[in-house]
């Protein structure tokens, strides 16, 4: 068995490499808004629906093939009314 390090205070956990940080490190973040594969809930068909992403962890993107949703977990659709959008295909 192997320890799992825990961050309190973003409450997640942490990679090894983390843990070395320098006080004065900043990890890069990204919000990444994806398109929606498959079958839209019926009040999001026909409108530009995607799902916004947070990750500290850009460089994985790539490699990235899902977002995970849970079954227990109480999502939101939200329009967006200004700023800038950019597709990712």
């Amino acid at each position: 068995l192997k320890p799992v390090h825990w961050s309190p205070s973003s409450k997640t956990a942490l990679a090894e490499a983390e843990l070395e940080y320098v006080d004065e490190h900043v990890s890069p973040s990204v919000y990444v808004a994806l398109p929606i594969l498959g079958d839209l809930p019926e009040k999001l068909v026909g409108r530009h629906a995607r799902i916004l992403i947070w990750t500290t962890t850009p460089w994985t993107l790539p490699s990235n093939e899902a977002v995970c949703f849970g079954a227990d977990i109480v999502y939101a659709c939200v329009t967006a009314t200004h700023g800038a959008e950019t597709d990712i295909d």
